[in-house]
């Protein structure tokens, strides 16, 4: 089947290319030339691959430079946190294409929604933590997180692309995803076979390193990144996580000694924010389990002299 035309009448002669340095969701969501029938040659694949080979514009660079300071002047904290593969936040979201991604209104670069990461982190204390403080509606989890009826303690800003993280400053990646038995996934009377045609569909994901900031009493801030950080590593954000996709490695976060946080587990992390949730009326009748949990950590002597 033919293609038809996509792009609005008044762009039709426009000859931009990406080393002009366009802004890529316009680029993405405006400037597809034409667009398939039904059945016909995904025309997808070659607009996507243009997107990814724009790079960061120097104007991107100086807004950087601006919210870093500004970041400075409110005295928020920011860890970088850098993508282990690739990052898809926004996949599913309203767009002209298939498949969306979330970047920057303005700027047009990837950027991580602070509910995004806010949600992670609620999420996993909520699931993954074992004390009762940190599961929903717990003291710990109201006091960070808010609830219904007031705002936690720590500010969640969004999380920015690092200009020059990602090779060669193009942090949009061409992806694409398989579907090998489109029938059967449709529920149509056809059961999977090895002779099946896949079906190729292109979108586009994210890589490099991304700044995380927050703002809030220091000792909550501290206990956000650290649950940030099991959260990224463990269970990743944004779409496709159960394929490997959103992990991403925190620096150390701003109060952690380098050479201790090197030995720092998940089982430490959870243990030392189990202890920071603890409720002081809790301490007496829970002091002799705690403390047996402590011996039995699997750590340097330093180590739980520090978490003590």
């Amino acid at each position: 089947m033919m293609a038809v035309l996509a792009r609005r009448h008044a762009l039709k002669d426009v000859q931009l290319q990406p080393q002009a340095m366009p802004h890529a969701g316009l680029w993405l969501d405006k400037f597809l030339p034409e667009q398939a029938e039904q059945g016909g040659e995904n025309v997808y694949k070659p607009h996507f691959e243009a997107a990814t080979q724009i790079a960061v514009a120097p104007i991107y660079r100086r807004f950087f430079e601006r919210w870093e300071r500004m970041l400075k002047a409110t005295e928020a904290k920011t860890v970088e946190a850098k993508t282990q593969g690739r990052l898809v936040v926004g996949l599913g979201s309203d767009s002209v294409l298939e498949n969306a991604i979330t970047l920057h209104r303005t700027y047009g670069m990837p950027v991580i929604p602070g509910s995004a990461l806010k949600g992670l982190a609620a999420h996993y204390a909520h699931n993954r933590l074992d004390d009762p403080a940190w599961k929903k509606g717990g003291e710990a989890h109201k006091l960070l997180f808010g609830d219904t009826t007031s705002a936690g303690y720590v500010t969640f800003f969004d999380a920015l692309y690092v200009p020059g993280s990602a090779p060669e400053d193009s942090p949009l990646v061409l992806d694409v995803v398989a579907v090998h038995h489109p029938e059967y996934y449709r529920g149509e009377d056809r059961p999977p076979a090895d002779w099946d045609g896949p079906n190729p569909v292109p979108f586009v994901s994210v890589r490099g390193t991304f700044l995380i900031a927050l703002h809030g009493p220091d000792e909550w801030v501290q206990a956000a990144f650290e649950i940030l950080r099991l959260a990224l590593a463990e269970e990743g954000i944004g779409a496709k996580t159960n394929s490997g996709y959103g992990r991403m490695t925190l620096d150390v976060a701003p109060a952690a000694d380098e050479a201790t946080a090197k030995e720092v587990s998940p089982e430490l992390e959870r243990f030392r924010l189990r202890l920071e949730g603890m409720a002081a009326k809790d301490v007496a009748g829970q002091i002799h389990s705690v403390y047996q949990e402590w011996k039995d950590l699997e750590a340097t002597n330093d180590v739980k002299r520090q978490i003590a």
